[in-house]
């Protein structure tokens, strides 16, 4: 049972890497549209990081939730439940809001008229900024409770 345990570790790292990673990557993709142009070939790439994120979440749950499955004492503990409990938070932003964001940007993008970015594009860009921050914050928190555990 404990080799069942450590290779659920081992997916549990990787899919934090990959799922994690997505939600840190993103900005800094996006932050090179200076024009029509560039931000329609970031949205491409930032489409094809979001996918590795998804399997990486799904990953990440899963197999958490297995792991205290295999360890029940994993439910009684402080660090294991406020960890669930900020993935869930933080899901909403990352899964729903910021892509509908997303989709309203390419949208935009679509209707552009010229390379300029238009007044709009950069003003729903100004909205994702923040949720951006808090699902950045939540995660470095979530990560901080399953490295040390400290309750």
């Amino acid at each position: 049972m404990e080799i069942l345990f450590k290779l659920l570790l081992l997916l549990h790292i990787l899919g934090a890497i990959c799922g994690l990673g997505a939600t840190f990557a993103s900005p800094f993709i996006m932050k090179n549209a200076r024009n029509v142009r560039t931000a329609a070939y970031a949205h491409m790439v930032n489409g094809k990081v979001e996918k590795l994120a998804k399997i990486g979440s799904i990953t990440l749950l899963l197999t958490g939730l297995i792991m205290a499955i295999i360890h029940p004492y994993l439910f009684k503990t402080g660090w294991y439940i406020v960890s669930i409990a900020l993935y869930i938070l933080t899901q909403p932003i990352v899964a729903y809001l910021i892509p509908k964001h997303t989709k309203t940007l390419i949208s935009i993008l679509g209707q552009a008229e010229g390379d300029e970015l238009p007044y709009d594009y950069i003003q729903v860009s100004k909205k994702i900024a923040p949720l951006t921050m808090a699902a950045q914050v939540l995660l470095v928190i979530l990560v901080f409770l399953m490295v040390f555990k400290p309750f």
